[in-house]
């Protein structure tokens, strides 16, 4: 085993490092989308997604109407609690081998880091949220009256992206866990009241979707801060469009259809080399509810189906339910339910992980990167070989 504080110092430490300086970057550049969705204000009225933009706006009348240095200012504290609420979770847990490969996962921490074009988006709210939910399950004065401040945050963080609502199951797992028998009339309580809110929330934002004014009035709300091609493309030219449409006014239901058997094979290779740490996971999980915990799971994850019948953003949408999956999983840890069976091969595994640290180290980060796909799947998308294509650029 392997206690990691001092790692996950470092790696955390790492990755806040890299995110402050994508995030200047992209403040400077005045990226479309990595800069652009987070503008979205309610300066022409409200609007589905522009709570955050609207935080942005208001604080930048304190540095002379800069809406750049508020983007940063703003985003840089969100990264920095993000990272902060993952340290707490994970501190004291004893990592072994299979808990690092959770780590390495091209979908999980370094997702951001090797797909170009992530970078810091809207979901790391919902990161946020579930992180100091799970710390507050875990911590010894928590009382099932807390639970009534999540059902009600949770609802809000809709008006940062209605897409949150599909992982909105994800709350209920850990009460799984913790719950006594002679609670479950409660519990369903709660899930009748959140289910509720957020179905109420839902329904308010599809009527306030967005208009061209909305989108004319933002790009003019935001001056000579706004993010490149404001009016034309982006997050922000979206709000005009239907949810069901792309920027091209095309629909994009059941876009995937249009898709060749190669980027169908490539995509489904690049998400189970994605989750084999998961699989794992599964595989050496010791319990004997283990199938039933699974059939909860598939559920509970199938909720967000819906999103991939009409956004193309595939790769963002498996990232978010590894990321709360594992986040889970610590949780578990961290509360001694989750326990994994003793088998040779993971004893072997754990003991190479002791005595090559640094060797174990350098086949994760390869393992990490190696596999290449955009944050979308389209007809157009292929999978590539990192280290190859990084070659083929540099010639």
């Amino acid at each position: 085993m392997v206690k990691k504080n001092s790692f996950l110092l470092f790696f955390f430490v790492f990755l806040s490092t890299f995110s402050l300086i994508k995030l200047f970057g992209n403040s400077i550049n005045l990226d479309t989308y990595e800069y652009g969705e987070w503008l979205i204000n309610y300066q022409s009225g409200f609007i589905r997604r522009g709570v955050v933009g609207e935080a942005i706006y208001q604080l930048s009348y304190v540095f002379n109407n800069n809406i750049q240095i508020s983007f940063f200012i703003i985003l840089s504290f969100v990264c920095l609690l993000y990272y902060r609420l993952n340290y707490i979770l994970l501190k004291n847990i004893k990592f072994d081998f299979l808990n690092i490969f959770i780590i390495f996962s091209p979908l999980f921490y370094l997702f951001f880091v090797i797909i170009n074009g992530v970078g810091i988006r809207k979901e790391i709210l919902l990161y946020v949220f579930y992180l100091w939910y799970l710390t507050e399950l875990s911590s010894k004065n928590f009382n099932e009256k807390k639970i009534w401040k999540f059902i009600c945050i949770f609802p809000l963080l809709l008006l940062v992206h209605e897409g949150i609502f599909f992982y909105l199951p994800y709350l209920f797992l850990p009460i799984l866990f913790l719950i006594k028998k002679d609670k479950y009339k409660n519990f369903i309580f709660h899930l009748f009241v959140l289910v509720g809110l957020s179905v109420i929330t839902m329904v308010i934002l599809y009527f306030f979707k967005g208009s061209e004014s909305n989108t004319l009035q933002i790009c003019e709300s935001l001056g000579g801060h706004a993010p490149t091609g404001c009016g034309e493309r982006g997050p922000i030219f979206a709000l005009q469009h239907d949810v069901l449409k792309d920027q091209a006014n095309r629909s994009m239901l059941f876009f995937y259809f249009d898709a060749d058997y190669k980027s169908w094979l490539g995509y489904i290779v690049y998400v189970f080399y994605s989750f084999i740490p998961l699989f794992l996971i599964f595989y050496y999980l010791d319990t004997k509810n283990k199938y039933f915990y699974l059939i909860i799971y598939l559920l509970i994850a199938g909720f967000s189906f819906p999103l991939f019948h009409v956004a193309e953003d595939w790769s963002r949408w498996f990232s978010i339910h590894f990321h709360l999956t594992a986040f889970l999983i610590f949780f578990l840890q961290r509360i001694h339910v989750l326990r994994y069976e003793k088998k040779d091969l993971l004893k072997n595994l754990n003991s190479f992980l002791i005595n090559k640290k640094t060797v174990c180290f350098f086949l994760f980060l390869i393992y990490s990167a190696f596999l290449h796909h955009e944050e979308y799947f389209s007809k157009d998308t292929k999978l590539e070989l990192t280290y190859y294509k990084i070659l083929r650029n540099f010639k």
